[in-house]
């Protein structure tokens, strides 16, 4: 990724290696010597051995290869041979060793000299002059397949990531002192969701058995992080004052920005009303699982205290509509036709189709998915020439109306699949959403929904680790061509000056964007080293989000961490507490700034909050923390301490941010 410079440089990592590009499909990258550059700045020294192999038999003819094939001798004089069975294990043989030591000065072949790798990185470094520097991410050209494959490993993953962050973040928050932080249990559930972030497992080119443990593995971290959440978020409802409140119920923001959107309670209360601190009442509805839904407005990082009410007069009336030819809030409506494919997404706040001229969105495509090589690993390009549209309806219902959210059902077949989505919109959100169940029965098929818009851009946005990149919508050079399937995280964003369309998901990694078409890989089915990969049920919801000027103005950061953090409510009963109705525990006062982990520190008493600037924008900005802070550090990834931060006269701290810089504090809590 286009980050990892800094990542690494804020590890104690300044050089890089690795021989896996020259893999690529289209494009040779023009050097083997450079500076590698990341989105804000950082540069690493990076080398890939030019002999383009990691299993090195120390022959002569690799030798004169890797020599012939080194392309800056006119900046450099040595490279790095990399020697061994390396694929599946074994390492140099005594012969390898013994032929290199042969070659050290033997005159017609390639000088070798036998050396540790830190100290080639050390005379290479010194030996390159005027380096060359690459900037954005290196772009591997190949094994696109497994951005998608094995869906519910990824499913897991993210599912993971996320609910180990905001264990941490609760557990940091828990007044009970750090005592109370489980630091043994955190670690063992990072250690194991790393332990299947390794290749073959992530992406999805393992055999079947693999993906039985790891499956086994993830729902082990799913009840342990949740076990944490639990145990920190009823100590800090059991602080939170909710005295004279007939049925209170706690809701938690884990995201570092305020929020006012749908929660989800379980059913088990009889309510009309739910009642905020402020005053302002919200209408509950009963979903179509039973479950209650209203809308709260929670703080940064923190939580808001609701009373639900029963009224003898319910609130009515709603600015939500829906039959079964469309569905319609205040800020969009939606119409599709009778193979229940949209037809109309009409944003009323700018008074334009989102959908372009004469077109369908949410289409569900299917490829035939037959790679030249490896299964699991590979979608060629020419697989996403043919796509076969599903237009079969089985069924299409109403399953919501009420004052909070709208939602139709439909359900489609294709050969022995069936697809289920929910579409729904809630009230005021300009996100309408598809909550997606599939029983995946095809064998080497891959599915794909597209999202045909009205906006004209060479460039769509994808969000990373730690930022964002842009890559092109047009296939002009054959750098261009060879992005015909990519890697994003929680969106990808098409905007034109002035106004634009995201395409967000939960737990899916696979995009293209080519011209006006936005789309996402759902699935795949391939043949081996697995027969039984994506086949069966699968559950996952993407959003289309169209949005007012670029990413930014439109939030897109900002959504695609609702759609993937959910708020949580709590129940509780009517009890007195040092903590106030509404809190925020932290909050930053600059936009585009996000809180992405807060925990306790690894070697003592300190809390760790990493922050990082997700816009692209540079400025100040200030963390205000509940707890008071007695001393501010900056570190590194590693929690070395750095130099002091300095707090303003309201107790915050004050911060510079760069454009997509990673900001790590070091806070010594009173």
């Amino acid at each position: 990724p286009a980050n990892l410079p800094q990542i690494m440089r804020q590890a104690g990592i300044d050089r890089f290696l690795t021989q896996k590009l020259s893999w690529n499909q289209y494009n040779v990258l023009p050097h083997h010597s450079f500076l590698w550059e990341g989105i804000d700045g950082p540069q690493v020294f990076t080398h890939f051995p030019p002999a383009d192999t990691y299993n090195g038999d120390a022959s002569v003819a690799e030798l004169v290869h890797a020599v012939r094939n080194f392309k800056d001798h006119d900046r450099a004089t040595r490279s790095l041979y990399v020697y061994g069975y390396g694929d599946g294990g074994g390492g140099p043989t005594a012969g390898m060793i013994e032929q290199l030591r042969r070659l050290a000065d033997l005159e017609g072949a390639p000088r070798v000299e036998l050396d540790a790798a830190s100290s080639f990185f050390d005379k290479a470094e010194a030996d390159l002059h005027d380096p060359p520097v690459w900037v954005g991410e290196l772009y591997l050209e190949l094994h696109r397949g497994t951005y998608t494959s094995q869906s519910d490993t990824k499913k897991g993953n993210r599912a993971g990531e996320l609910a180990l962050r905001e264990a941490e973040l609760w557990a940091s928050l828990d007044p009970r002192s750090w005592s109370a932080y489980p630091a043994q249990r955190l670690e063992r559930a990072w250690k194991t969701l790393l332990l299947h972030q390794f290749h073959d497992i992530i992406p999805g080119s393992g055999i079947h058995w693999v993906y039985e443990d790891t499956a086994r593995d993830h729902a082990h971290v799913a009840a342990e992080a949740g076990a944490v959440i639990g145990d920190a978020t009823d100590a800090l409802v059991a602080a939170a004052d909710t005295r004279g409140l007939s049925h209170p119920v706690v809701v938690f923001n884990a995201a570092s920005h305020d929020r006012r959107e749908l929660v989800r309670l379980a059913a088990g209360t009889d309510a009309d009303v739910a009642v905020g601190p402020d005053g302002e009442e919200s209408p509950v509805q009963v979903a179509d699982d039973g479950s209650l839904l209203f809308v709260a407005s929670v703080p940064s990082c923190g939580y808001s205290v609701y009373e639900l009410v029963s009224r003898a007069t319910p609130p009515s009336g709603s600015e939500l509509a829906v039959d079964e030819s469309h569905l319609e809030n205040s800020r969009l409506c939606v119409r599709w036709d009778e193979t229940g494919l949209l037809t109309s997404v009409w944003d009323k706040s700018a008074s334009r189709e989102v959908l372009a001229p004469g077109s369908r969105g949410n289409v569900l495509q299917v490829f035939a998915d037959y790679p030249n090589f490896y299964d699991a690993w590979d979608v060629d390009r020419f697989t996403l020439d043919h796509p076969v549209e599903i237009t079969t309806l089985d069924d299409l219902a109403v399953t919501e109306r009420g004052p909070q959210r709208a939602s139709v059902r439909l359900t489609r077949s294709f050969g022995s699949s069936r697809i289920t989505q929910t579409i729904s919109l809630s009230a005021g959100s300009a996100r309408l959403d598809f909550a997606t169940a599939v029983d995946w029965r095809e064998s080497r098929r891959m599915l794909k929904v597209a999202f045909p818009v009205d906006v004209r851009s060479p460039r769509a946005t994808y969000e990373i680790q730690y930022g964002h990149v842009e890559r092109p919508t047009h296939a002009n050079t054959s750098w261009d061509l060879a992005r015909f399937e990519v890697c994003a995280q929680r969106w990808a964003d098409l905007s034109e000056a002035g106004y634009g369309v995201a395409l967000l998901n939960d737990c899916k990694y696979g995009y293209d964007i080519q011209g006006n078409v936005m789309r996402l890989s759902l699935l795949r089915a391939p043949g081996w080293p697995d027969p039984l990969a994506d086949r069966g049920p699968h559950d996952f919801t993407y959003a289309l989000l169209p949005h007012a000027g670029d990413l930014r103005e439109g939030r897109v950061v900002e959504t695609g961490y609702e759609l993937n953090v959910p708020l949580r409510a709590v129940t509780t009963t009517p009890h007195p507490g040092t903590g106030a109705r509404q809190t925020s525990f932290l909050h930053v006062d600059r936009p585009g700034v996000v809180v992405d982990a807060v925990k306790k520190a690894e070697d003592s008493d300190v809390m760790i909050v990493r922050l990082y600037e997700a816009w692209g924008q540079r400025g100040p900005a200030r963390l205000t923390c509940a707890r008071q802070v007695t001393r501010a550090r900056r570190a590194d990834l590693l929690e070395h301490p750095h130099e002091a931060l300095q707090f303003e006269d309201d107790g915050s701290i004050a911060l510079n941010v760069r454009p997509f810089e990673i900001l790590t504090l070091l806070l010594e809590l009173a």
